[in-house]
């Protein structure tokens, strides 16, 4: 009889500690599940928002239309350090070379926000100002960067003008400067920035 309750006993005992393993692995289980478990939407895009460059706006920040306000522009201006040369072909169609023949360029002071010069130029004009030589290359009523700079059209839906500027003789930035963009690219100066006030076929 003693033996008969020994063993009921210890069955009783071996099918709790069956079940105690059993929760502790489902528990075990959701534990890891839970670590795992992915990020909301929401997470993962503030997430990239902090892995953008410095000094790049937010991606679905809208630019402004036309020309921004120069106070603006200067606040969020970064310039294009290293761009002496032009990294690609430029390819501007004859038709539109012979169309738009005039840019008007301001020089703005950057501490102050205010133009302190304005050009009006034609293409292969030099224009200068306290040691700055701007030289005009090509004035682009729709400039596309592809293969290599050209006119998407013949239209002024994206004006830019592509310049080398010499300071003292040696060339400081060679590149394009957009009307509605002006802070996409720049010159390398301490004191002054060009913004392009627009483009006019003569």
């Amino acid at each position: 009889m003693n033996l008969r309750t020994a063993l009921i006993g210890l069955a009783v005992c071996l099918t709790a500690f069956s079940c105690g393993e059993k929760k502790a692995e489902t528990s075990s289980k959701q534990t890891t599940k839970s670590e795992v478990a992915p990020k909301p939407l929401t997470s993962l895009e503030e997430g990239n928002q902090s892995k953008l460059p410095p000094g790049h706006p937010p991606v679905n920040k809208e630019l402004p239309p036309g020309h921004p306000a120069v106070n603006k522009d200067i606040m969020s201006m970064h310039t294009s350090k290293g761009m002496t040369k032009f990294d690609r072909p430029i390819n501007i169609p004859e038709e539109v070379q012979k169309t738009w023949k005039v840019a008007t360029l301001d020089i703005v002071d950057k501490a102050s926000g205010k133009v302190v010069k304005e050009f009006k130029a034609h293409k292969g004009d030099t224009l200068k100002y306290e040691g700055l030589q701007i030289k005009v290359l090509y004035i682009v009523p729709h400039l596309v960067l592809d293969n290599g700079y050209t006119s998407g059209s013949n239209e002024p839906q994206n004006p830019a003008v592509l310049i080398e500027v010499k300071e003292n003789g040696k060339t400081i930035y060679a590149g394009p400067i957009y009307q509605k963009f002006p802070s996409m690219y720049n010159i390398n100066h301490p004191k002054f920035v060009i913004l392009l006030k627009g483009i006019s076929k003569g």
